[in-house]
Formats: structure tokens, sequence, C-alpha cells
């Protein structure tokens, strides 16, 4: 088989794409197949993915909604004898195919890594005129796309597979649950995690957009901070909002107690230095950061939205949070800084859920079947 896969935004730093693309395309050769990923630009860290599968550049695909795209797919589908096509982060490309006169005909798999914010708003009920149109159309939109060009959808996430079947837009067994994978760190056997005794570090790992509210994070640790709570926060990540996170600190005068450490491609050392790890985000898929502080046995605090809830279990594994509010995000880190007993349960808890946890080649396996039974 050729397996083309569509990614609509070319991360500066692979991560977790680039782990679960290098197994993939792994497995794939072992087994015979060929793995195209089509990315909108080139980046270094995409070198990695030639070993085993072809990177190729399509800047159209940043912009699905643009006049000729389905032309511009089909043109390469038929250059790389495409026989699947599977479909990454953005709704539009699966809808601009759709929207062609000609038929598409290539199976193809749209992967749900966000819960769509265009879903979200069915969530609460529209009494207005406006309100109910934009349901109507949205759903219009999905179900004629599942009809026209959907073969098979893969949810990341309960939240979203009970999304899908609720609204009618698709049906249940065209939908695949599969949650992301986890690699195997090579640092060893995982034990549970003793606060430092002189300065505890606050970590997280994610870069710097809206959605991560480093904001919310911010306020939470200057807060901390004026409770006489003495630590450090780390912040490892890149990106837009950076700037003005780091003017936010300096107005909180807290810049003395953080370090901007910035895009780091293998953060595992940091990682073990971590005693708490925190993550304010306020919209998320399947948070591949969870997984990987559970795989340290690291003592979790996380915003209860999206699929968290489904990766963390209050007081098991982590605690959980509102989204937006510092007051409640300061107070929860300042009693698991100061209650050594939970501290010590729940980086055990953490380390219990980390061994439940599929493997990213364990993934890698399950996509690949998912192609093999698409393709029947």
């Amino acid at each position: 088989m050729n397996i083309l896969n569509l990614l609509n935004y070319s991360p500066d730093f692979g991560g977790g794409i680039a782990k679960h693309l290098l197994a993939l395309g792994k497995l794939a050769k072992l087994n015979g197949h060929k793995l195209i990923i089509g990315f909108p630009k080139k980046r270094e860290w995409q070198t990695e993915l030639e070993l085993n599968s072809q990177v190729i550049i399509i800047p159209e695909i940043e912009n699905a909604l643009r006049p000729g795209f389905p032309r511009i797919i089909r043109k390469i589908c038929n250059c790389y004898s495409i026989d699947i096509l599977h479909i990454h982060f953005t709704f539009a490309q699966a809808f601009s195919l759709a929207c062609s006169i000609r038929k598409w005909k290539i199976p193809t798999i749209y992967h749900w890594h966000n819960p769509p914010i265009a879903l979200n708003a069915f969530l609460t009920p529209h009494k207005t005129l406006r309100g109910k149109l934009k349901r109507f159309s949205s759903g219009l939109v999905a179900r004629i796309t599942d009809r026209r060009v959907i073969t098979q959808h893969v949810s990341m996430s309960k939240e979203v597979t009970e999304l899908l079947i609720r609204n009618k837009w698709t049906d249940f067994k065209k939908i695949t649950f599969l949650s992301n994978g986890i690699s195997i760190n090579a640092h060893g056997k995982i034990f549970p995690k003793v606060m430092n005794k002189g300065l505890p570090v606050i970590g997280t790992v994610a870069n710097f957009r809206p959605q991560k509210d480093h904001e919310t994070l911010l306020k939470a640790f200057s807060i901390l901070c004026k409770l006489g709570i003495k630590s450090e926060l780390w912040i490892i990540g890149d990106g837009p909002t950076r700037k003005s996170m780091e003017n936010l600190a300096v107005e909180l005068d807290i810049m003395g107690q953080i370090r901007f450490l910035g895009t780091i491609s293998d953060p595992a050392e940091l990682y073990q230095q971590f005693d708490i790890f925190v993550l304010s985000t306020h919209y998320e898929g399947h948070p591949l950061v969870l997984l990987e502080a559970m795989s340290f046995g690291i003592p979790i605090v996380a915003t209860k939205v999206s699929s968290i809830p489904e990766v963390i279990t209050h007081g098991i594994n982590g605690l959980l949070v509102n989204p937006r509010d510092p007051s409640e995000l300061a107070l929860t880190l300042q009693s698991l800084l100061q209650d050594e007993s939970m501290y010590s349960q729940l980086s055990e808890g953490t380390i219990n859920s980390f061994k439940r946890l599929k493997s990213v080649d364990e993934w890698a396996q399950s996509v690949l079947s998912l192609y093999e039974n698409v393709r029947l």
C-alpha cells in the first residue's frame, strides 16, 4: 500500500508528532508498505522521518478552502499511486474534497486530534435563530463530508466520539477510538518521586499559544510566591505568545523564579528534575505531555477540559482544576507542595497509570491494522 498522511501545519519541533510518524513509517516499511507524509513547510526535524518514509512539501494544504485544492490532492495521489489517504488536524481538507464535483474514490481516514471548535458549540443549546442556523450548517457540512469522502474516523478521546454520535455527524460503526501512544523512555525503571527538599521545581511543556493559557499559570505562580511558597517554574516551549508572557512575568515580579527554556528536542533530563508537572490549558486534544510526565512518576496538576479527565483521575494520578482560575491552581499547587503523603500517593498513581498505557509502537500497529481493514 502507498499511504498519504496530510498534516496542515509544520511545527518547529516534531515532539509527539515525530515519534508517532517515525513508528508508523518504520512499521509500514517492515510490512512492505510506503508511508508518504505531506507538510505545508519544510522543517529540520522532518529529516529523521525520511529514514522510513517519504516527506513531501505541499504549501497548499495550509489553506484547504482555496480554489483548486481537490485538483491538487488528486494530482498528488495519482503521482504517488496512493491507496489510502489519512487527513490530520483540519476538517477543511476533507470538506474541500467533498465539495468537488468529481466523487472522491480513495479510502480516506479523518483523524480528530482535538475537540472541534464547531462541534463544541453543540454542547449547549442555541435558542436564537443565528445559533440554530450555525448548528444546522455545521451539521450539514459534517454529514455531507462524511458521506462523500470519509471512510473511517479516528477519535482520540471519548468526548469527541460521543459528540460525533450524539449529533449524528457519522455512524458509530465508522469511528475507531485510538488514543496517543507513549514512548518508553530510556531512563530505565520508574521510581516514585521524592520532592526536592530545597527548591521544588514546577514544570510544564507547552508551546506558547493562546490555548495553552500560560497567563493563568503565571498568575497562579505569582499567588504561590505571595503565599510564601518557595519554588521555581520551568517552562519548556516556544511560540507566538512567549514574549507577552515574559513581559507578564516581569509585571508580576516573578521573573527571577521562572526559567523560560525554549524548545528542547529531548526534554527527558528536565522531566527528571520536575517535582510537579502542571498543564493550564483550556483547550486540548489527547495531551501527550501528560503521558510523558507519567513515565517519570511526576505528580500532575491539570485543567479538567477536553480529554484530560480521561487521562487524569482526580486524587488518583493527579489533581484537576477549573480552567482560567489562577487562585484555584495556586491553592492546588500549594496543597501538593505541602502534603508529602498526597505527593507520594499521586506519584505512585502516575506510575501505575503509565504501566497501562499503549506504547507508540502499539499505536502504530493499530493504525496499520486500520489501513488494512479500510483497504478491504
